[in-house]
């Protein structure tokens, strides 16, 4: 009788904090369009300079968006080839449908189902919106030094050649987050240098932070095309 009532309150308390996290995630989801429909507002009626200023700014609200408030609701999701939970830690996530999932919940306008199951090439070329991607062919401590020494600190779409994921550049150091399919451990931030997963012949890279042209389709809520 002990262990029942045990067996019964153990999954009360999981039930509770898991209803818990998902109301904290919606309401973080929340917040984000708030704030982007303020945004909004303020750049429809700004002047071209005005205009410049806002978009430079914007730039590091959805960058912090993504890293401090939709990414790591997501930590610990398990990866599954068929995954596509829209809800953190609860079911499973492919590494497309990890990478549009975040996109569209911190506020990109997008198809995430279209745009997941897009192959790492056609899914870099649809986020740059406008202009070439990136094309790299680097060993990963070679790929490193090039993101030091030529890129911006900010967070970038990686697209290998049977993955994909996003790729951090701080403080001189460059990370790879992703949903890990390596036993399946799911999603999770890594150093380049030291994933088993970022392994390619070829890295498609397209800015996420610094790409005027889609912080502008998040700011007016304008759809990013998955076609």
């Amino acid at each position: 009788m002990k262990i029942k009532i045990l067996i019964l309150l153990t999954f009360f308390i999981f039930s509770t904090i898991n209803q818990n996290a998902k109301s904290d995630y919606s309401i973080a989801k929340n917040k984000i369009e708030t704030q982007r429909k303020a945004i909004k507002v303020n750049y429809l009626k700004a002047s071209a300079q005005e205009k410049k200023a806002l978009l430079q700014s914007t730039k590091q609200v959805i960058t912090k968006n993504l890293m401090s408030t939709i990414i790591p609701f997501w930590y610990g999701t398990k990866w599954s080839f068929d995954g596509y939970t829209a809800i953190p830690k609860q079911g499973e996530i492919a590494c497309g449908y990890f990478v549009s999932t975040t996109l569209s919940h911190a506020g990109f306008k997008l198809n995430r189902y279209k745009l997941a199951q897009k192959d790492p090439k056609k899914e870099a070329e649809l986020l740059q919106i406008k202009g070439a991607i990136e094309v790299l062919e680097k060993s990963p401590s070679e790929l490193k030094k090039h993101f030091i020494a030529t890129k911006k600190d900010g967070l970038y779409f990686v697209g290998l050649d049977f993955h994909v994921g996003y790729l951090l550049k701080e403080n001189n150091e460059v990370f790879f987050i992703h949903s890990n399919y390596i036993n399946h451990e799911g999603v999770k931030k890594e150093s380049i240098t030291e994933s088993k997963a970022f392994v390619s012949k070829k890295y498609y890279i397209v800015a996420i932070t610094e790409n005027e042209k889609l912080v502008e389709k998040w700011i007016l809520n304008e759809t990013v095309l998955t076609n």
